[in-house]
């Protein structure tokens, strides 16, 4: 409900930037409000839903490695994978411990483990969660003691899960440049509003000839402005985004950046008077 209202709230901005724009095209001002507001409902809440459902997957994620190993010392004994699950539920996983308990209890219901493993992994849909939940599946399925296979299986996937922490860790220095590019960008446009483009208007009116300037008139200045804004605003999007990419491979994870990066850029603009 909450990504929903976001995102009717910023398709009325837009069609409002739109209407606005239709019916005044010299106020860019107006324009670009409703623009950056569209864009910052539409983008922020999905952002900030998609943090939290992810950092709640990545706790689960966490703990499953170590789940798997109760469920394996459990099935040591000879007890089938149901009875091993029901076992291992008695125990501490964090995040992960409603979940687990909640498949304990539908086994002991007569739910069968296969349909109630399925139901969790749909429940978070993460790939990771997907391919642990198809090998228990499997080991059910084939039967007898699999306790060294969900050994093995745990502690693969724990080296999967440290190997891909470091790789995004390594990432994540190339998130923070193109943060500073951005930065770097959006204090060059703020220069220039604040120096160039005043002495470019002084020359103008000087009616100097012989310069580089002659080709432009003062009504340039003021589109030149309106789009460098526009660029901003895309460009604080499109850095969003790709942060997010950077962060932990899912574009969805840079909504929320864009939405700031935008937002900021645009509320800098606005305050050196640049639109």
């Amino acid at each position: 409900m909450f990504v929903w209202s976001g995102l009717v709230g910023g398709v009325v901005a837009l069609l409002i930037a739109v209407y606005l724009f239709a019916s005044f095209h010299d106020n860019f001002v107006i324009l670009f409000d409703f623009v950056v507001i569209g864009i910052f409902l539409m983008l922020a809440p999905a952002g900030i839903q998609d943090h939290m459902t992810r950092s709640k997957v990545n706790a689960i994620e966490s703990r499953l490695p170590d789940f798997l190993r109760d469920v394996a010392e459990a099935s040591k004994f000879g007890s089938n994978l149901a009875d091993s699950i029901v076992v291992a539920s008695e125990g501490e996983y964090g995040v992960l411990t409603e979940d687990i308990k909640q498949i304990a209890a539908q086994i002991e219901w007569g739910v069968s483990v296969d349909e109630t493993l399925e139901q969790f992994e749909k429940k978070y849909r993460s790939d990771f969660i997907l391919k642990l939940i198809s090998t228990l599946i499997e080991c059910n399925r084939s039967g007898g003691n699999v306790s060294e296979v969900l050994n093995l299986v745990a502690e693969n996937s724990k080296e999967t899960q440290l190997l891909t922490k470091e790789k995004y860790s390594q990432l994540s220095s190339y998130m923070i440049v193109i943060l500073i590019a951005y930065a770097v960008f959006l204090l060059t446009v703020i220069i220039l509003d604040l120096r160039f483009f005043p002495a470019m208007s002084k020359q103008l009116n000087s009616g100097s000839s012989g310069s580089f300037l002659t080709f432009l008139n003062l009504s340039s200045i003021p589109l030149i402005k309106v789009i460098f804004t526009g660029v901003i605003i895309l460009e604080g999007v499109g850095s969003g985004l790709m942060a997010g990419v950077l962060a932990d491979g899912r574009m969805r994870s840079g909504l929320f950046y864009s939405a700031i990066l935008a937002a900021i850029g645009y509320l800098s603009i606005l305050l050196v008077g640049g639109v």
